[in-house]
């Protein structure tokens, strides 16, 4: 199956990319860089269109800092899957009206209406709940806190196992930075 995504690879304060990356790695089964998704598969658009369609979407959307200060269990049902969440407190609304100003127009399609969207860059994925649970239970006694900034979007194409980049659109930089 062939499908249209994009995500945010963020760029992290201090070491918190490699943490990240290593417990993905561990308990995902992803070796990739982490990354929150802001559109999955379901509009029906060829690759350059889409991408047209994200760069109009994002065009004035000034860059997103973030921090990841909070582990939450969130189930998946269809698949009997638990999976672990790290979401912002700082950046969540930025990230939520990124999301939405995304599905304004063609890619609306896209939406996922069975549940609501909830930014995140997810650490861990079990079909065991208490697993899940003790992990999110771990970090958020440990207090997790890793900051980072999305300053670009990445349309992604998958088919299988196989994903190739698209376009990379860049986001608006203010006047410090």
């Amino acid at each position: 199956m062939e499908t249209l995504e994009v995500i945010a690879r963020p760029h992290f304060d201090k070491g918190d990319a490699a943490w990240l990356t290593d417990i993905r790695a561990r308990r995902t089964g992803n070796r990739g860089a982490p990354y929150f998704t802001l559109v999955f598969p379901g509009a029906d658009l060829a690759p350059a269109a889409f991408a047209a369609e994200v760069r109009l979407r994002a065009k004035d959307v000034h860059r997103i800092r973030f921090h990841l200060r909070s582990a939450l269990v969130v189930p998946e049902p269809l698949v009997g899957r638990f999976h672990v969440f790290l979401i912002p407190d700082e950046g969540f609304a930025a990230i939520l009206k990124l999301h939405d100003a995304l599905h304004a127009g063609k890619l609306e399609g896209a939406l996922q209406p069975q549940s609501p969207y909830l930014p995140h860059i997810t650490v861990a994925t079990t079909p065991d709940h208490l697993t899940a649970r003790k992990l999110a239970t771990s970090l958020n006694a440990a207090g997790v806190d890793i900051g980072g900034v999305i300053d670009s979007l990445v349309v992604e194409h998958r088919a299988g196992e196989v994903i190739k980049p698209v376009a990379e659109v860049p986001l608006v930089h203010g006047l410090f930075g």
